[in-house]
């Protein structure tokens, strides 16, 4: 696959959606928000197989941090999240079970047109998440994976999730690479 650059690369529309239904949700904001050229996600509808600008993924979750008002940060890594659930809803057993976490950084390749992630476990509880192959194009798509990357782990029965970001092509590193650690749930007796 081809590294991507600065402002190129396409998503799936599934990825598109939960920023999409959000800023519908608040239309109003959205459009005093939203640059003229992407008003059109207001309207149109979002097909899921379809391919679309990585560009306009991040312009829409960048207008939808501002709308949640909760800094961008935060607001960032909480929409990668929002992300792993509505793929749930989409991809649902591919995301939940044993074996999962493996499977679900196969979702990669079907939801970007560049790059793959890579899980190693380090231990009980522990992975270092690499993204091969792919050029950051901003901080924030590394907030939001690293956000995707809590969400999918807790889909899983894990709790104390603890997503960190160990290098970033944005600053130079050659991977974007995650350590995540966690604990299984205890059930109840």
């Amino acid at each position: 696959m081809t590294k991507m650059g600065s402002g190129s690369g396409s998503v799936k529309g599934s990825t598109l959606l939960g920023a999409v239904k959000f800023l519908r949700s608040r239309r109003d904001q959205a459009m005093e928000l939203l640059p003229t050229e992407h008003r059109h996600y207001l309207e149109d509808t979002i097909k899921s197989s379809a391919w679309y600008p990585l560009a306009d993924l991040l312009v829409l979750v960048g207008v939808a941090a501002d709308v949640l008002a909760t800094g961008r940060d935060q607001a960032f890594e909480f929409m990668g999240e929002f992300a792993a659930r509505a793929h749930a809803e989409l991809y649902g057993d591919l995301l939940r079970g044993a074996g999962s976490n493996s499977r679900v950084f196969a979702l990669w390749s079907t939801q970007f047109d560049a790059g793959g992630m890579h899980r190693t476990t380090e231990g009980p509880g522990r992975a270092r998440v690499e993204l091969r192959d792919f050029r950051s194009p901003s901080r924030e798509l590394c907030l939001l994976i690293g956000g995707y990357i809590k969400g999918t782990l807790g889909l899983n029965d894990v709790e104390d999730i603890v997503v960190e970001k160990l290098g970033c092509t944005v600053k130079g590193d050659p991977l974007c690479v995650w350590r995540a650690s966690w604990k299984r749930t205890e059930e109840e007796d």
